[in-house]
């Protein structure tokens, strides 16, 4: 059973996470994994400005959560490491290259990266909708600006499902909100190794078109929420 709470620290209480085992601190997943090995230092100042503004975000990611009866899920991932972020430079680097494009420097594609700070809201699956709607206007309520909604169901030759918010914090901050159900997210672990599979460059297509139709149907077998196809997507520029 896991039970939400706040650890003392000299500046700012944290978020944390009590499991029957562990205490899960927000952000703690990056606690050993926050150097970008081999990147330049602007990158890294980026990303070191990301994480000194995720304890404020969160707290007030979990206020919206309480009033919505929702739950923040993966507190502890809601900064995302330095490992993974530098697994997408390279693999961004590549697909330039491949294509016979100049790639950019490091920090640039770190600036680019909307999910440095990202979070999971579990929502009961048919309220999808309805419960992104509200979380929008309590960001907004907070001073958050929303500049993209990136509903996933209206690709309906997409492979996943979810509802994404792009958020800009009062601080400047960019931060990414994936809105779940329990059903959804148990979509995603099934389809996790498949997914990392068909992505690997070295994944021949005729293996990636099976993937793919697997990944896909997972997801169009679950029930579609309640105005799913009314939640228009939006996007502006920040």
């Amino acid at each position: 059973m896991k039970k939400l709470m706040y650890s003392n620290n000299s500046n700012l209480s944290l978020p944390c996470c009590i499991t029957d085992d562990a205490v899960l601190v927000s952000g703690s997943a990056a606690a050993q994994d926050n150097v970008l090995a081999g990147c330049q230092l602007q990158a890294q100042m980026i990303y070191n400005m990301a994480i000194a503004k995720e304890p404020y975000i969160t707290i007030d990611m979990l206020d919206i959560a309480h009033k919505l009866g929702t739950t923040m899920v993966g507190l502890e991932n809601s900064i995302k490491t330095a490992s993974s972020i530098k697994k997408k430079i390279d693999r961004l680097t590549n697909d330039a290259l491949l294509a016979g494009e100049e790639p950019k420097q490091d920090y640039a594609y770190v600036a680019e990266f909307g999910d440095l700070l990202r979070y999971t809201e579990l929502v009961d699956h048919d309220e999808m909708a309805g419960k992104a709607r509200e979380t929008v206007l309590l960001l907004e309520d907070k001073g958050y600006t929303l500049y993209e909604i990136d509903n996933k169901y209206l690709n309906q030759q997409g492979r996943y499902k979810a509802v994404h918010l792009n958020v800009l914090s009062p601080s400047g901050q960019t931060f990414e909100i994936q809105i779940h159900s329990r059903e959804t997210m148990e979509a995603n672990q099934f389809t996790h190794k498949l997914y990392e599979e068909w992505r690997k460059p070295e994944t021949n297509a005729e293996r990636k078109a099976a993937l793919y139709s697997t990944i896909k149907r997972t997801y169009d077998n679950l029930p579609l929420p309640t105005g799913i196809f009314q939640l228009e997507n939006y996007k502006r520029a920040i």
